[in-house]
């Protein structure tokens, strides 16, 4: 079994505390986050529902 860095609490935690950080240094102004496809599109759906702004999203494929 592979080993396990960051528990899903880990995770969860540090999403919210980066959607705080967002939601805080951009107080007042529209976001836009751009994802990565394969492989970004939950990470950045998990983010977006910790942002407390108006949030549009897009992906691009590389």
């Amino acid at each position: 079994m592979p080993k396990v860095l960051l528990t899903r609490e880990q995770i969860a935690t540090r999403v919210a505390e980066m959607g705080q950080a967002i939601t805080r240094d951009f107080a007042g102004q529209s976001v836009m986050l751009i994802g990565v496809l394969k492989g970004a599109c939950l990470f950045l759906s998990d983010l977006a529902r910790q942002i407390e702004l108006d949030a549009t999203f897009d992906f691009i494929a590389v």
